[in-house]
């Protein structure tokens, strides 16, 4: 196999999420071209060792951005006995680049490795696993706790009351932030409203934690309480945004692609998706024409100096 068929490989997994039989079947019908599944699996090989460069980069990148989004899902895994299960495939997300990793656990340590040297501000859902991040620069979904509060206020009695409430100054929050997006709301006033409903938040939370016959109202309200903080970061900076839609789209391609080219078996087939969707997605934010990229690197593998071809990705903005 020359780089353009090496590339193409890469391109129909990573990018259009067939599995190795469908590949080996178009190779088939499009070129009459019989290649094995495991021929295949080779050039996803060599696709790893020309995307591991590029992959890095984008780490790099990723964690010197000001504000990112993180999240994680279900990576199933085959293989022997002891690794086959289920592992975790996680995602940190900038408006430039994507980062993704596999990891067999969903615990701190994994998010620790994925965030490295990331100081920036982080937003993410209410999952503990991202703990280890200081509150100060933590963001929490607005679009996330919304679900909880619908859930909350479809309970009868004070605890429906309470997550109806909840709810409607959550959809005060969004309105208030879209209406000084648009510029139909100077800082001034924005500010002032965003503390008015903080308060609000306070007081509702405070009243569920005083509930005496919904006790499961009662422990959420207790907890969004000890984290109140992370819900109003996005005041210190216009740029942190109010959800985690970003890292949640970034994964939409992996979900499809697991639906239909099953599990990975193999630590190469782990690197191989985390590094062509990190690569792709990165690439189709960029403006990169994905093709033309992994081809250009699946060619400098093979020369001497190896591959020396990154995507353009701009200056890292650090925090202050």
């Amino acid at each position: 196999m020359g780089p353009g068929l090496v590339a193409w490989i890469a391109l129909m997994a990573g990018n259009y999420r067939l599995s190795v039989r469908q590949i080996q079947r178009l190779l088939q019908e499009q070129w009459e071209l019989g290649f094995s599944s495991g021929a295949i699996c080779e050039a996803q090989g060599l696709a790893n060792r020309a995307l591991q460069k590029p992959y890095r980069a984008i780490g790099e990148h990723v964690r010197s951005e000001a504000i990112a989004h993180a999240d994680e899902i279900r990576h199933p895994r085959g293989g022997d006995r002891e690794h086959a299960g289920t592992w975790w495939l996680w995602a940190l997300v900038s408006c430039s680049a994507t980062f993704m990793g596999v990891h067999y656990s969903r615990g701190k340590q994994a998010a620790a490795e994925l965030l490295g040297d990331f100081n920036g501000y982080l937003v993410t859902d209410d999952y503990s696993g991202y703990n280890g991040v200081p509150t100060r620069l933590r963001q929490l979904c607005w679009a996330h706790l919304i679900r909880h509060f619908i859930a909350i206020g479809e309970r009868r009695g004070s605890g429906g009351e309470i997550g109806r409430r909840l709810l409607l100054l959550a959809r005060l929050v969004i309105r208030t932030r879209h209406r000084v997006d648009d510029d139909r709301l100077d800082e001034a006033r924005y500010h002032r409203r965003m503390c008015r409903l903080g308060e609000s938040v306070r007081a509702t939370l405070e009243r569920g934690t005083r509930l005496k016959y919904d006790g499961r109202t009662q422990g959420q309200c207790a907890h969004l309480l000890k984290r109140e903080s992370m819900l109003w970061t996005f005041l210190a900076d216009r740029r942190i945004p109010l959800d985690n839609n970003r890292a949640e789209r970034a994964l939409r391609p992996y979900v499809i692609w697991r639906k239909l080219s099953f599990s990975s078996h193999s630590r190469r087939g782990d690197g191989f998706r985390a590094m062509s969707l990190s690569v792709s997605e990165t690439a189709r934010q960029n403006g990169v024409p994905i093709y033309a990229f992994l081809r250009t690197i699946c060619a400098e593998v093979l020369a001497p100096e190896g591959v020396t071809s990154h995507i353009p990705l701009g200056k890292p903005r650090l925090t202050a």
